[in-house]
């Protein structure tokens, strides 16, 4: 893959369409973002003077309806312009466990402890979420959201079990999955994603 200029949020935090408290705007204008999302940006400005807000437009992905004009806190994320490395894929990992219904995510129980959004789902390769694991064609735009490559999104899901295993869906070549705080269309849960575009690693 190529150079991606990403951001990449230190912490649990909120993007925001104005640079002012988030108390003082409605939620239609404010999104919740966990620690560990990264996202692909299309442009950003870095805070200017008397400024402590990135100024970001997102490459394909809205939240609340918008790309561009969202601001994110300066201490709470970073910019990182880098080569996206390919990783393997959720299709490979089932493949191998001979899974056809379910695919297998190994997490160390103890290492999690009361951590929420242990793991992330990787983007390797532009594609598209979507509300029923078909053809994007068929679905409307309420019930699907494009995510450019590069982009790793934290997931929401039960704890590792006693087998240190945590279980995943899988349906027609799909992966079901939950996201952690973040929606797209209005909706964080119940997402389906091609399971060649994707990986599930821990959460650094």
């Amino acid at each position: 893959m190529a150079s991606l200029n990403r951001i990449l949020f230190t912490q649990d935090t909120i993007l925001k369409q104005e640079p002012v408290q988030s108390s003082q705007l409605p939620s239609t204008k404010q999104q919740n973002i966990p620690v560990g999302t990264l996202l692909v940006l299309k442009s950003y400005e870095i805070p200017a003077a008397h400024s402590e807000y990135y100024k970001l437009s997102l490459e394909d992905i809205q939240f609340k309806g918008f790309s561009s004009n969202w601001y994110a806190f300066g201490k709470h994320a970073k910019i990182i312009p880098d080569e996206i490395t390919t990783v393997t894929n959720i299709q490979a990992i089932a493949t191998k466990q001979q899974a056809k219904n379910t695919v297998n995510i190994t997490v160390d129980r103890q290492s999690v402890g009361n951590q929420q959004g242990f793991l992330k789902l990787v983007f390797n390769a532009d594609t598209i979420i979507k509300r029923q694991p078909v053809d994007s064609k068929v679905l409307n735009d309420q019930s699907k959201q494009v995510i450019p490559g590069g982009t790793e999104l934290i997931l929401l899901t039960d704890k590792p079990d006693n087998n240190n295993i945590v279980k995943f869906t899988l349906q027609d070549n799909h992966l079901k999955f939950n996201l952690k705080d973040i929606e797209f269309k209005g909706f964080s849960k119940d997402w389906f994603v091609f399971t060649q575009h994707v990986d599930i690693q821990r959460v650094d």
